[in-house]
């Protein structure tokens, strides 16, 4: 053993992943090189304490997202590129700080990756449910040595998984495998995930599957009611997933919900002060086996399709940063969504301070988060329509205006055949004491509320940071469509294995809103040294898809030409070296 100085290092962190490399060479007897090697290593700490964890001293709540390394057309055999981008998608998209490799340890590339980023991880030995005979268990042991003597120099990875995922307690193979991980690695953390409670803790920490969310109730359990040991550090490291499996496809209300409920469980895990982080299931669809999937053997569990295309719920997590501005609108409010026509509780997703609402270019109100404890920007309702309509556009006085709101939105939400007593009492008084006759009554309804017959409405969301708009979003009716085509590469280049590119294909409207109910056909076709890999023609599930492209032992360029039947064509170029 050797010990390293190095003089002046800066800790490997989050927000600034400082590498160094420590290269080791044998000599011969003439100082000759023999052999040489190069590791990647970082300088932090990572601790665990019974009230969260600290890395290099300071409390960062782990935020994250569980990883599958599958792919459409390819399962897990995908080379390096595409391997690092799924690290670039967590940190840089979703603002996650933490991905768990579930269940198993996954590619060198994902995890150097992680490491360049600052992405944290949680890895773990590879099994689901089952134990097995002696032989089997020896197995284990030897995964556990396996995987700390080939991940042990990478500073992201704060937590290894020494029990086989979801598994029942063995108390004697679980100290074989804690013991292991010990003297291989004593300085870093052990877990194992459980969906048991109150189960043996043989490890560091207690990493727990929680799915009690189910809409309606607190988003966590206490830590009380999870663990017998309140000094050590509790996890969730999976929630929501089959709770509430939700297609890109599925209609806005379900997609809204399904944002919201990784939502809940988030705000709840960070209000508690008792959870050291929450990572939530899963990054993005997958194929599944027969009996866990919707008929086709595909989990849709994911905040992602399968293409790495965001679903709503992406938009919950990628708010909770701080760098790019995020504004997403739960709704595509157009009326015929909507039972009655009546346009319910729409969320926006954001990271911004507040919110202006526009309707038909006139000023509605301005909306910001409220009700969220542990969360830094929770979901804004949209609970107001009018707002101050009936004052700027209706000249009513303040009051007047408060009041004959109040009575449009009870006929909105009741209807005029069950409006309650009280409501009717409250339409009576204000008709009679400001002179508004029936008809009149009716034109504000129709114009404020209902909107049928009234010109198209055009609804336009101002995002503002420090007073100043940094995002703006435009809903309503389109007629035409076009294709948006994301690359995660264009320059492509072999080197032990043959390269690959990711393609995120979306239709849009003509507000760069998703077309969600745009189910096209897409056609892919291409030219020079790269093949498609999967179908050339594939279909926009909710209004997306992708393509991926491989290189084939040639240079030069090529060219990608994606096309549907209502879009104009859109070409990517690439050069392969």
């Amino acid at each position: 053993m050797f010990d390293i100085r190095v003089p002046g290092a800066e800790p490997w962190d989050i927000d600034n992943p400082k590498l160094y490399n420590c290269q080791v060479s044998l000599m011969n007897d003439e100082n000759g090189i023999c052999d040489s090697k190069i590791v990647t290593f970082g300088i932090r700490t990572a601790e665990f304490r019974t009230d969260g964890f600290y890395l290099n001293g300071r409390r960062v709540f782990l935020r994250g997202l569980n990883r599958h390394q599958n792919y459409p057309y390819i399962g897990y055999a995908a080379p390096e590129h595409l391997q690092r981008e799924d690290a670039r998608i967590l940190k840089e998209e979703l603002q996650c700080n933490i991905v768990r490799t579930s269940h198993y340890p996954q590619s060198r590339h994902f995890i150097d990756e992680c490491d360049r980023r600052g992405l944290l991880v949680f890895t773990e030995i590879p099994g689901w449910q089952h134990i097995g005979d002696e032989s089997w268990k020896e197995q284990a042991c030897e995964n556990v040595r396996e995987m700390i003597l080939q991940y042990r120099n990478h500073p992201s990875i704060i937590l290894w998984g020494v029990r086989i995922n979801e598994s029942q307690d063995d108390d004697e193979l679980y100290r074989r495998t804690n013991a292991i991980a010990r003297e291989l690695d004593p300085d870093r953390a052990t877990s194992g995930v459980r969906y048991i409670e109150k189960s043996s803790l043989l490890e560091d920490v207690y990493a727990y599957n929680d799915f009690s969310h189910s809409g309606n109730n607190p988003g966590v359990k206490p830590k009380s009611k999870v663990t017998t040991d309140m000094s050590k550090a509790l996890i969730v490291t999976e929630h929501n997933g089959h709770m509430f499996p939700t297609k890109s496809f599925d209609p806005w209300q379900k997609r809204q919900e399904h944002a919201l409920r990784h939502g809940r469980v988030l705000d709840a895990a960070m209000a508690s002060g008792e959870h050291a982080g929450c990572i939530g299931w899963c990054m993005f669809d997958y194929p599944t086996h027969k009996d866990f999937g919707s008929g086709d053997r595909v989990c849709y569990h994911g905040v992602m399709d399968a293409f790495r295309n965001p679903k709503l719920a992406a938009a919950l997590y990628a708010s909770q940063g701080d760098g790019r501005p995020v504004l997403e609108i739960g709704s595509p409010m157009d009326i015929g969504d909507y039972p009655a026509g009546k346009i319910g509780t729409t969320y926006i997703f954001t990271n911004a301070d507040e919110v202006d609402l526009y309707k038909n270019g006139k000023y509605v109100r301005t909306f910001k988060p409220h009700g969220w404890a542990g969360l830094k920007h929770g979901p804004i309702p949209i609970d107001d329509m009018i707002g101050n309509l009936l004052e700027t556009q209706e000249g009513y006085p303040a009051g007047q205006a408060e009041a004959l709101k109040q009575c449009l939105v009870a006929v909105a939400e009741h209807g005029i055949a069950n409006l309650p007593l009280a409501d009717k009492l409250r339409m009576l008084w204000c008709m009679k004491r400001y002179k508004i006759d029936f008809q009149k009554a009716v034109e504000l309804y129709g114009k404020y509320v209902s909107n049928w017959g009234d010109r198209a409405i055009l609804w336009r969301f101002d995002a503002k940071k420090d007073g100043r708009v940094v995002a703006s979003c435009v809903r309503g009716p389109g007629k035409e469509l076009h294709i948006e085509a994301i690359p995660s590469k264009i320059k492509l280049r072999e080197g032990n294995t043959y390269d690959m590119a990711a393609v995120r294909i979306r239709i849009l409207d003509e507000h760069n809103n998703l077309a969600s109910y745009a189910q096209l056909p897409v056609t892919l076709s291409l030219e020079g040294p790269v093949e498609l890999v999967g179908p050339s023609v594939v279909t926009a599930e909710g209004g997306m898809c992708g393509a991926y492209l491989r290189t084939i032992g040639k240079t030069g360029k090529a060219t990608l030409y994606i096309s549907t039947d209502q879009t104009a064509q859109v070409t990517i170029e690439f050069e392969v070296e």
